[in-house]
């Protein structure tokens, strides 16, 4: 007996695939060992500086964007398969760690994002000295 394997196709199969590869083009790389920063490289290939906004909300780091397209379809034409993907995005990165977001700088070349934030230094870790009174109680 032969055995047949079924392909699916259809539009939610294409959004899957779609969103799958958005998530691999638009893929971050966090990077803690970076001594007092946490360092993000995003991928945005296509992607032009001034059309890229990058934002923090607490420990979220968002960036959004659009991506232009450069193919024209002439009258009559449909694409089979394209391999190129326009229009807006949006990336939610989440920290390891609290940053000090005013202090956060962005550079970006050859399609890739490079986002520094310098940490904030965790308290807890701290040793802290506390002086003990002798007398009576306040």
């Amino acid at each position: 007996m032969v055995k047949r394997t079924a392909k699916f196709y259809g539009p939610i199969v294409e959004l899957s695939r779609l969103q799958g590869e958005l998530n691999r083009l638009f893929a971050a790389f966090v990077e803690t060992n970076d001594g007092d920063a946490i360092r993000l490289l995003v991928e945005l290939p296509g992607v032009e500086p001034e059309d890229v906004k990058v934002t923090i909300r607490g420990r979220v780091v968002m960036v959004r964007g659009t991506k232009k397209g450069r193919i024209r379809a002439k009258e009559g034409m449909r694409f089979f398969c394209m391999e190129r993907y326009f229009g807006a995005f949006v990336k939610s990165i989440p920290l390891p760690r609290p940053v000090n977001s005013h202090h956060a700088r962005t550079h970006m070349k050859d399609g890739i994002l490079e986002v520094v934030l310098p940490r904030v230094p965790d308290l807890r870790e701290k040793e802290i000295d506390i002086p003990v009174r002798a007398g009576e109680e306040e």
